[in-house]
């Protein structure tokens, strides 16, 4: 009988196999990195160019996940501040499929890491927060797709990112 239960496991994980690289795709951008916050007295109004990527996988059309890493380059503010910075994520994503074009949303955590250099001497701070976006995407080809997306972050700086990049999904 358990030789039976084993046969009947693995037969339904081998079924399973084909969907584990159903929906995956990756992908990377170039984004315009914002930052207009006041923060302990010290004004921060400075955007750069930056990048993006990310991995996702959506097991059916409507739905999925997606973790990431987007940079916040080098942000300078008042008093010769500084901060760099980028955030790793996780998220949910909801999306609608009209044709060659897709809209989505998405929202998860965002672990955020920044370093702070200031006539006072050099810091760190790190924290998770929220953050959130939305999307759109155009299919160029059967699986290659490019996106253009706005996102906020909620962390001190309250960093707002608009990129464009392409997305390849196996």
């Amino acid at each position: 009988m358990k030789r039976l239960q084993q046969l009947i496991a693995g037969v339904a994980l081998c079924s399973l196999a084909p969907l584990s690289t159903a929906g995956v795709y990756i992908g990377a951008g170039l984004y315009n990195t914002a930052v207009d916050e006041e923060v302990e007295n010290v004004k921060f109004d400075d955007d750069n160019t930056t990048g993006g990527l990310f991995l996702g996988w959506r097991p059916i059309e409507l739905v999925g996940v997606e973790v990431g890493y987007y940079d916040f380059g080098e942000i300078e503010g008042e008093f010769n501040t500084e901060v760099e910075g980028g955030a790793l994520t996780f998220a949910g994503l909801l999306s609608v499929e009209l044709g060659p074009v897709g809209l989505y949303g998405k929202g998860g955590i965002a672990n955020t890491d920044f370093d702070i250099k200031h006539p006072l001497g050099d810091d760190d701070d790190s924290s998770t927060d929220a953050f959130g976006g939305l999307g759109a995407t155009v299919d160029l080809m059967d699986k290659l797709y490019v996106y253009a997306e706005y996102m906020r972050f909620d962390n001190e700086l309250n960093v707002d990112m608009f990129g464009a990049g392409l997305r390849f999904q196996f």
